[in-house]
């Protein structure tokens, strides 16, 4: 078996399974999702960015331990049993840690019987069974009421996805300390390269922000702000719509990243932040696809 520690939001939780995803598939094996770390986390949104296991919306293959006490009023009960089972599985497993964030081909060698913990966060990890990746992460409900009219408007125009995150990027100090801060020059010049690539873009413009965004966003091609999807259970709509453009511009952020390499148009142009976060001695250049275009 090839057990899993989840960790992290959606985008997180997407490049543990599909790393590990690779490695069950190497060795013939189950895989199982470890959650208890996701259910220990603190339930206040001050201290902490809220995490759950989100990967239920796609069609993924794999077993799931979810923790004896579940609720967040359990917290306290939560955390311990979180940290009995990590230690049950370190001792009990051949622990797989990440090390450092750039790619190490050496993981890929990792065999039966594992208990892995990282984040893993480059398509390089998983790029042998791609097709098998995206079978997995495929949506499992069809888009409804509004998102479905989004979806129209999406298929019937050279759509083009942005994607603004501010949210806790901006109210946790752990997160402003992290990750780089997008200057809007970059959405600027990314809207520049797409406009002389393509004809007629329409941009669709998805945030954890909207207000923000409707103070300060302007541009001179047509545009939509999706603002019905900015709930914890339904801020996944805003991926699978983004995976519908045609073409996309992310921020630095693992959420918008999949939602660019879920995108099966062929001839797709993904534009990305050169830099992704604010240490610039963290090696970022493998969460970049060579094909996509850093500014």
């Amino acid at each position: 078996m090839v057990k899993v520690a989840l960790t992290g939001g959606l985008g997180n939780q997407m490049f543990q399974y599909a790393f590990a995803r690779n490695i069950a598939v190497k060795n013939e094996t189950t895989l199982c999702l470890q959650t208890s770390y996701l259910q220990s986390k603190l339930p206040f949104k001050n201290l902490a960015t809220q995490m759950r296991y989100e990967l239920d919306i796609f069609n993924i293959h794999a077993q799931i331990s979810h923790n004896f006490f579940q609720s967040k009023y359990a917290y306290p009960f939560a955390k311990i049993e979180h940290i009995l089972k990590d230690l049950w599985n370190s001792n009990k497993l051949n622990e797989v840690s990440e090390g450092h964030f750039h790619f190490q081909p050496a993981l890929l060698h990792t065999k039966d019987n594992c208990y892995i913990k990282g984040n893993f966060q480059s398509h390089k990890y998983f790029i042998e069974i791609e097709d098998i990746i995206r079978n997995d992460f495929s949506f499992k409900n069809k888009l409804r009421n509004e998102n479905l009219a989004w979806q129209h408007q999406i298929e019937n125009s050279n759509a083009v996805s942005i994607h603004f995150r501010r949210g806790d990027y901006i109210t946790l100090k752990q997160n402003v300390n992290k990750f780089a801060q997008i200057p809007f020059s970059y959405y600027q010049n990314a809207i520049q390269h797409i406009a002389e690539k393509i004809e007629n873009p329409v941009f669709f413009i998805f945030t954890d922000d909207v207000h923000w965004i409707k103070s300060n966003f302007t541009t001179e091609f047509p545009y939509y702000i999706v603002e019905n999807n900015n709930t914890a259970t339904t801020s996944y709509l805003d991926m699978q719509l983004m995976s519908m453009c045609k073409h996309n511009i992310i921020c630095n952020s693992t959420f918008s990243w999949w939602a660019a390499w879920l995108n099966a148009n062929k001839n797709k142009i993904v534009i990305a932040p050169n830099r992704w976060f604010t240490d610039d001695k963290i090696n970022s250049n493998d969460i970049y696809p060579s094909e996509w275009i850093k500014l």
